[in-house]
């Protein structure tokens, strides 16, 4: 390809798909971009924000999704440390969104927007 010639994209196989990136971005944010793509990845953070304490169920009702689906992605995003579970001063399970994580990835990609979520913070 003519881009990937001169340096302006580059291609990378993620599952089954060819992507294509911009070559000024780092590649670490390769797999971010990716997961973003679906739009169900920032309603379930979107879920966290509101409640950590939220089960699974009760997120897949709000999203009129099957909860397996839910942990599947709530699996994904803790791979790529955008989630990570601990248990509150009373031992109950709770997921904490990596903020910083959300931060540095909106100064490069714009969509989609945390800064919404983020605000207040």
């Amino acid at each position: 390809m003519t881009l990937e010639r001169f340096n302006l994209i580059r291609s990378k196989k993620i599952g089954k798909t060819l992507h294509y990136f911009i070559t000024d971005v780092s590649e670490d944010y390769d797999q971010f971009k990716i997961i973003f793509l679906n739009p169900l990845i920032p309603k379930i953070l979107e879920e966290f924000f509101k409640d950590e304490l939220i089960k699974v169920s009760t997120i897949g009702k709000a999203l009129d999704m099957y909860s397996g689906t839910i942990l599947y992605h709530i699996k994904k995003m803790k791979e790529l440390d955008l989630l990570k579970s601990a248990k509150n001063q009373v031992g109950k399970k709770i997921h904490l969104v990596n903020i910083e994580l959300l931060k540095r990835y909106n100064d490069y990609f714009k969509e989609p927007d945390f800064s919404i979520l983020l605000k207040g913070l």
